[in-house]
C-alpha cells in the first residue's frame, strides 16, 4: 500500500490545500485573490498547481455553469465560470495532519462533498465575500489576522449554523506598527496578545431562494442563543452579516428577521456591492432598536467607531 505524506508538496501547493480547507469550495480566481497582499503568484501558477493537486487526489472539482434562462428561440444559455474546486476526504486528512491547529473546538474544515446544481452559487458568494476581506485587509492599520470557519455550528445542536464565522484580531491601539501583524491568512497561527482584540462575524449567504419563514426561523434560533449564554466563554458574540441578491431582497430579510428576533442588530448588503465596492466600504445597511423603535442606518463592516478613528 502507498502510504501518502505532505512530502513532495512545495510551499505553494500546501497553501493552496490550507485556503480551500479554510475557505471552502473556491473559484481558481478566488485562490489568487486570497493569496494575498502582496500579489506574488500568477493565476497560471494557481492553474498548474490545481492540475498536479488534482491528480494527486489531494482535490477534485466540478465544472460550474450558471444558466440565464430562456430565450425566444427556447434554447437556454449558459455561461461556464470554471471549475469549483474542495477537499478531496484524502486532502483532507492531509491537511488536518499537517497543520493540526486548524481545528479548534467544534469548528469544522470545509466539507468534501456538496451538490453542484444547488450549492455552487451559494459557495462562489461566500468565497467572494470572505477572500474581499482577505484582499481589504492589509490596508487597515492596527489589524493582526484573521480566520475563516466554515459552516460553524454556534450552538450545542445545528441550530443555528452560520454559513461562516469570521474572526478579525486587531490591536486595540491602530497605530501599532505593521510588523506586528500576523503573515498567517487565513487563520491565527498565534495567540492572542495583551492589546489585541478578536471581533467576530456570523456571515451569511441569502440568494433569495428560502422562503421568508427560514429567515424568520434563523433569526429565532440566533435569539435562543443569546439568551442562553452557552456562547459566553467560548467566543464574544458575533456581529451577523447577510449578503442578498438586491434591494427588494434586503428589506425583505430585515423584515422577516425583525418577526424572528425583535430588535437584534443586523448587517445587510447586496452581493453586488461587496463585488463591486468591497466589504470594508460603508455599504451595509445596520438594523437595530433603540428607545423602541426600529432604525436602519449606514453601516461598516468594522466596527465603526474604531475604523472611521483609523480612516479619518
Amino acid at each position: 500500500m502507498t502510504t501518502h505524506t505532505t512530502v513532495g508538496l512545495n510551499p505553494t501547493e500546501l497553501h493552496v490545500l490550507v485556503l480551500v480547507a479554510r475557505l471552502g469550495r473556491l473559484l481558481s480566481r478566488h485562490l489568487r485573490t486570497a493569496w494575498g497582499h502582496p500579489f506574488t503568484v500568477t493565476i497560471q501558477t494557481i492553474n498548474r498547481t490545481l492540475a498536479k493537486l488534482v491528480d494527486a487526489k489531494l482535490l477534485t472539482y466540478c465544472e460550474h455553469f450558471q444558466s440565464h434562462g430562456y430565450d425566444p428561440r427556447g434554447a437556454i444559455g449558459w455561461t461556464r465560470h470554471g471549475r469549483l474546486y474542495s477537499l478531496t476526504p484524502f486532502g483532507w486528512e492531509m491537511i488536518k495532519q499537517a497543520f493540526p491547529m486548524l481545528e479548534e473546538g467544534s469548528e469544522r474544515l470545509a466539507p468534501t462533498m456538496f451538490n453542484p446544481q444547488h450549492q455552487a452559487e451559494h459557495q462562489i458568494e461566500y468565497a467572494e465575500v470572505i477572500t474581499s476581506l482577505i484582499q481589504s485587509l492589509p490596508y487597515v492599520p492596527g489589524i493582526v489576522g484573521m480566520s475563516s470557519y466554515i459552516e460553524m455550528d454556534l450552538g450545542p445542536t445545528a441550530r443555528p449554523r452560520a454559513d461562516g464565522i469570521v474572526v478579525v484580531r486587531r490591536w486595540i491601539d491602530a497605530t501599532q506598527p505593521d510588523c506586528e501583524r500576523s503573515s498567517l491568512y487565513p487563520w491565527l497561527g498565534i495567540g492572542k496578545q495583551t492589546g489585541q482584540i478578536d471581533q467576530l462575524y456570523a456571515i451569511e449567504i441569502d440568494r433569495g431562494t428560502e422562503e421568508l419563514s427560514i429567515i424568520t426561523g434563523k433569526a429565532h434560533s440566533y435569539g435562543e442563543l443569546y439568551r442562553s449564554k452557552y456562547w459566553e466563554g467560548r467566543y464574544s458574540w458575533p456581529l451577523i452579516a447577510f449578503t442578498v441578491p438586491s434591494e427588494r431582497r434586503k428589506r425583505a430579510v430585515l423584515d422577516a428577521w425583525e418577526i424572528g428576533w425583535p430588535g437584534s442588530q443586523l448587517l445587510i448588503a447586496t452581493i453586488d456591492d461587496v463585488r463591486e465596492s468591497g466589504i470594508l466600504t460603508p455599504i451595509w445597511t445596520a438594523q437595530y432598536t433603540k428607545h423602541g423603535q426600529r432604525i436602519q442606518q449606514i453601516h461598516r463592516f468594522l466596527r465603526a467607531g474604531w475604523f472611521e478613528q483609523i480612516i479619518a
